[in-house]
């Protein structure tokens, strides 16, 4: 059977599917004009990463010791970053896929690897996922058409998941276009993130802009050559929010600063934030970046070191290294 949604990989039974949702990284965003709905429109280039959240869903039972049966939904999340109610973007991707038909009360288990708060898109992943498992089990009356309907009223990045790979986004993000081709020169890009323990709330993100930096000469158009050369494509990183994180939040100035400093024109941050990236063109290039990085920091066992400034003080850092994730795509 054709798989419609490649980024989404999942194994589906009967009564129950399973789907590991990636993050993503924005390795060049441009900002503009504020919307009359309150939304910018965007641009940028967005790629998948090998690193996934777990979802899993299945149709309720009763417990051993209930004597009734189950008439609400149950919701478990393993890790931390994303709420056990109906805020969690899949509680509302559910009741958006439950407006156009009958789907019976579901246990659900979420288990967060992603960062929250960090502009790697992990609820949004979620999200996307439990659109897609939803339709595997029970199919949406409206098709290809109601999914992604679903996924822009859930948020700007859902539709992106929806897709089969790296795709230009545009409109407020949830108008793709075809990346550029050979994609960072053809290679198998590899990541190494930087992920702070203080999140970024991406409407302060936002608001942290300056009013000309998104109209006139400042704002900058994407260039989608830049991005196909072998190994030139790193030098063109681009995020219009970092400016403004930076200001709100001194500790990522400093982590910035200190990023300029080891991996000169080499780095940027992904979304909103709160993650930076340097980027690599190939595996060997990333372990040597990342031992470099972590000699900086201190490494500990768990990945994670510290940058110590005068300003700051203290900021924990978790070091991965992650590669571009190509999903197979059944092109039957």
């Amino acid at each position: 059977m054709m798989n419609r949604y490649p980024l989404i990989q999942r194994q589906v039974q009967e009564q129950q599917g399973t789907a590991s949702p990636p993050a993503k990284l924005n390795l060049w965003l441009e900002v503009f004009e504020r919307r009359s709905d309150g939304f910018h429109e965007i641009e940028s280039l967005m790629v998948p990463i090998s690193l996934f959240d777990r979802l899993t869903i299945g149709v309720a039972s009763a417990k051993d010791d209930a004597s009734t049966s189950v008439e609400q939904d149950r919701l478990r999340v393993i890790g931390s970053g994303a709420p056990e109610t109906a805020d969690n973007l899949v509680m509302q991707a559910l009741a958006l896929a439950r407006s156009t038909r009958s789907i019976p009360p579901l246990e659900i288990e979420l288990t967060k690897r992603i960062p929250s708060r960090a502009g790697l898109g992990g609820g949004s992943s979620d999200a996307a996922a439990m659109l897609v498992l939803l339709d595997d089990l029970f199919k949406a009356p409206g098709g290809v058409e109601e999914l992604y309907s679903h996924a822009q009223q859930l948020g700007s990045d859902v539709t992106f998941f929806l897709g089969s790979g790296a795709a230009v986004a545009c409109g407020r993000g949830e108008k793709l276009r075809d990346a550029p081709q050979p994609l960072l020169g053809g290679d198998l890009a590899h990541f190494i993130l930087l992920i702070p323990e203080i999140g970024i709330d991406t409407r302060a993100a936002y608001a942290s802009l300056s009013p000309h930096l998104t109209s006139g000469d400042s704002r900058s158009t994407f260039q989608g050559c830049d991005f196909v050369e072998k190994s030139d494509w790193v030098g063109f990183l681009h995020n219009r929010l970092l400016d403004g994180v930076r200001r709100i939040e001194p500790a990522l100035d400093q982590i910035a600063n200190f990023l300029e400093r080891v991996h000169p024109g080499r780095w940027s941050m992904t979304g909103s934030g709160s993650c930076f990236i340097v980027a690599a063109t190939g595996r060997a290039e990333a372990e040597e970046e990342t031992s470099l990085l972590r000699s900086h920091l201190g490494d500990w066992a768990d990945g994670t070191g510290h940058l110590v400034t005068e300003n700051t003080g203290s900021v924990a850092i978790k070091v991965l290294e992650v590669p571009m994730w190509i999903p197979e795509v059944d092109s039957r």
